[in-house]
């Protein structure tokens, strides 16, 4: 994931991040921000009860900071950790957010100390993860880093973006690979690197609301993905036993 992710952020980062649009300028990318944070955080903050003012936040796979206004606007300090290190480079220099940046390794929160986040929070990534190991592991790790009684929020896929996605997604590992590869080459599918770590692993909800609580979180819900179309995501919340 790590060599994908850091080809990306070379590439087109922005594009890679956002990818509902082909072509952002930074301010429009950034801009972009705050109607997000208020679409997708404010309903679990609501759910979960929580006031953030004073809070510390935690985006996991933040990339270049997108989210990162919207956030600042609610909480008193922001984090972000992301897996490639070009990604939080140009984050660093770009975004107009005083934040603390962490690069990841792609299953752990290393470098977050213990019971330091009030609030953790991720993004269309793990819908990228071909691996539910290592999602199973970010949860372990946001458990890690909560403090008693912090939240959580996260975004799962649960199906294909389409029809055509769902075609590929079901074919057996080399011909999923030769057939993006040809995809790729007539502009139909304009990512590169490995097929799988943009594809990402489907988890059922049941599957992570098992997990979830396996780990000892409690009050775990689901809400609605009303960013993405159709089946295709969802979000689960949950808090840290204070």
């Amino acid at each position: 994931m790590r060599v994908d992710w850091e080809a990306r952020a070379v590439d087109d980062p922005l594009y890679y991040i956002a990818s509902s649009q082909r072509v952002w300028s930074l301010s429009e990318f950034y801009a972009s921000g705050p109607l997000l944070v208020e679409q997708i955080v404010d309903p679990a903050l609501a759910l979960l009860g929580v006031d953030p003012a004073g809070l510390r936040v935690l985006e996991i796979g933040c990339g270049m900071g997108r989210l990162f206004g919207g956030l600042a606007q609610r909480f008193a300090s922001v984090s972000g950790i992301d897996i490639a290190a070009t990604m939080v480079e140009k984050g660093r220099a770009e975004c107009p957010v005083d934040a603390t940046w962490f690069v990841g390794d792609g299953c752990t929160l290393t470098g977050v100390e213990d019971e330091s986040i009030d609030h953790v929070l991720s993004f269309e990534v793990f819908q990228h993860i071909p691996d539910r190991m290592a999602i199973f592991s970010y949860l372990a790790e946001i458990d890690r880093v909560l403090v008693p009684g912090g939240t959580f929020q996260v975004q799962l896929r649960k199906g294909s973006d389409t029809k055509s996605q769902a075609i590929v997604r079901a074919m057996p590992r080399p011909l999923r690979i030769a057939s993006a590869k040809s995809l790729r080459a007539v502009g139909v599918l304009p990512v590169i690197g490995d097929i799988d770590s943009w594809l990402g692993a489907i988890m059922p909800s049941t599957d992570a609301e098992a997990e979830a609580t396996r780990l000892g979180f409690v009050d775990v819900s689901l809400l609605a993905d009303s960013v993405h179309h159709g089946d295709m995501g969802y979000w689960m919340v949950g808090r840290s036993p204070a």
